[in-house]
């Protein structure tokens, strides 16, 4: 069995590892593609984006050559407005302002110039410079460039024109004109060049959609349903530049090696999932027979429990039954003879204090022997509704006499909990409870005595605040004779748990997080009636 799932696990880690090396080959196939269209495009880029360049740069050169001709008929008297319209169209040239220091700047064709601009050509009028170019601005979506020019001592003239022709121009015989002839062909689907610093993106992609965001390199993407792998190349570049290339190649052959993988994989997955399978019902089995060995086991150990429990119980009842007929007839005479000699002295003489402990001490016996034939004698099996919070109540007003005696404050709270029982033994049990709760507690103390309906079961919750529980005892507390008191008897206990099972219900002891101890009386079969009025 070990062998056919080892062969299995074998066989599975074979297919995964084949299905990534696989993927990894088809990986790198397009990793060298993409590295070979870049080696055989940096040549070619790296002269369109210098062509781009030196198309921009004999832009500036032509504006600043319009400027100085407009200049030179402006000094001659020569420039009128339909002069320099006509040198507007001729030579693509957005504006012509003329400059003055003692007038205000005079549109003689084509775009208002901002006056940003206008205060930046000041210079010229200032003695500055006689030329100066003032770079690109930019107007809303447009780019311009400007160049002015002083004419005589207190005059110039100002050109402007649009980038965008330039541009345009370069644009067709530059880098985008190169990458527009290789996207959308021989499995590229997009390409974009960036030279840096200061660079922008130019790009192409086969849908003339634009780039989407940068992605990690070797990475399988969907971009507008394609599936796309992306790898990005530095490239060569003009001088005092660096470049690279994202390229984005057709990425349905490396998908169409993942799925390959994916179903050997899957495919092997189902076998290992059989043996598996197999594997794990015989564990089951195995694990069930075990389990059934466990609790056979466990339920001998607990009838041999009851055997014991039994036993004791047995011969506490034979020994009941003896000290029920050979102690109680002395005692009861041993008690009326005290009495009378109390009676006829008083509580005042030494004679009559010792006949009220000899009274004492007799009640005390036969308190004992009524713990004895409770436990002994089987609880009653004739059942009837019984109201806990009403017993409960009526427990604790017989035993106010004794909580007042030690010193301790007895508090009942809860609810009206119906219950099918039989009310004597439920009583007894709620009388011994609560007695441990009173002898354990301080004078001053508080035992508190909660009625409470949980999943349809009656509790009972007493809570002293003596000295808990010894965690040592475990479930031996409910053993008879066991007892922590040296006046106790240890039945107390052991009669509250047999009413427990024989209501199917549960007791249980423990100690509080504050300090004290808490019992828990659980009886099945509860209602939840109109609460306590």
């Amino acid at each position: 069995m070990a062998v056919l799932f080892i062969a299995a696990a074998a066989v599975a880690a074979w297919a995964v590892a084949e299905g990534r090396r696989q993927r990894d080959r088809t990986a790198g196939v397009l990793a060298a593609q993409a590295a070979v269209l870049a080696r055989s495009l940096g040549p070619g880029l790296e002269a369109a984006s210098a062509a781009a360049r030196e198309i921009e740069e004999d832009a500036w050169v032509r504006i600043l050559d319009n400027a100085r001709l407009l200049a030179a008929f402006q000094a001659s008297g020569g420039m009128t407005p339909d002069l320099a319209a006509g040198l507007a169209e001729q030579n693509d040239i957005a504006s012509i302002y003329r400059l003055g220091h003692a007038t205000r700047p005079r549109n003689l064709a084509g775009e208002t110039i901002p006056a940003a601009v206008l205060q930046q050509a000041q210079a010229v009028l200032t003695g500055e410079a006689d030329e100066l170019l003032l770079g690109i601005d930019r107007e809303e979506d447009t780019e311009h460039i400007s160049a002015a020019v002083r004419s005589t001592g207190d005059s110039a003239v100002l050109v402007r024109a649009h980038v965008a022709s330039a541009r345009a121009f370069a644009a067709g015989i530059g880098v985008e004109s190169l990458l527009r002839t290789l996207a959308g062909s021989d499995g590229v689907l997009y390409l974009g060049y960036t030279e840096s610093p200061g660079g922008r993106l130019q790009w192409a992609s086969w849908d003339g959609e634009a780039l989407p965001p940068e992605a990690a390199t070797g990475v399988l993407r969907t971009v507008r349903s394609r599936v796309v792998y992306e790898a990005v190349v530095p490239v060569s570049a003009p001088a005092g530049f660096d470049a690279v290339l994202r390229v984005g190649l057709d990425g349905e052959p490396l998908k169409l090696a993942s799925a390959s993988a994916a179903r050997r994989t899957t495919l092997v997955g189902i076998v290992l999932l059989f043996f598996s399978l197999a594997l794990a019902g015989l564990a089951v089995m195995d694990r069930n027979r075990s389990l059934e060995r466990e609790a056979a086991t466990r339920k001998m150990n607990e009838m041999e429990t009851d055997r014991r429990r039994s036993e004791r119980l047995a011969a506490a009842g034979a020994l009941t039954a003896g000290l029920a007929h050979e102690v109680r007839s002395p005692l009861n005479a041993i008690s009326l003879a005290a009495q009378r000699i109390q009676r006829k002295h008083g509580g005042e003489d030494e004679c009559g204090r010792f006949a009220a402990k000899i009274r004492d001490e007799i009640s005390r016996l036969d308190s004992t022997l009524g713990d004895f034939l409770a436990l002994a004698s089987p609880v009653g099996r004739e059942r009837s509704e019984t109201d806990l919070f009403r017993l409960t109540e009526g427990v604790l007003d017989l035993l106010g006499a004794e909580a007042d005696a030690a010193g301790v404050d007895m508090v009942l709270a809860g609810e009206n909990c119906v219950v099918q029982a039989d009310p004597g033994s439920v009583r007894r049990a709620v009388i011994n409870l609560v007695r441990n709760a009173i002898q354990a507690s301080p004078p001053g103390g508080t035992v508190q005595v909660g009625i409470e309906t949980a999943d349809g079961d009656g509790l009972i919750r007493v809570q002293d605040e003596g000295a808990g529980v010894n965690d040592a005892l475990g479930e031996r507390v409910f053993d008879p004779f066991v007892t922590t008191h040296a006046l106790g008897t240890g039945l107390g206990l052991a009669l509250v748990r047999r009413v427990a099972e024989e209501h199917h219900g549960t007791v249980s002891l423990g100690n509080r997080d504050g300090g004290g101890a808490v019992a828990v009386l659980r009886l099945e079969a509860a209602r939840t009636g109109d609460g306590p009025s």
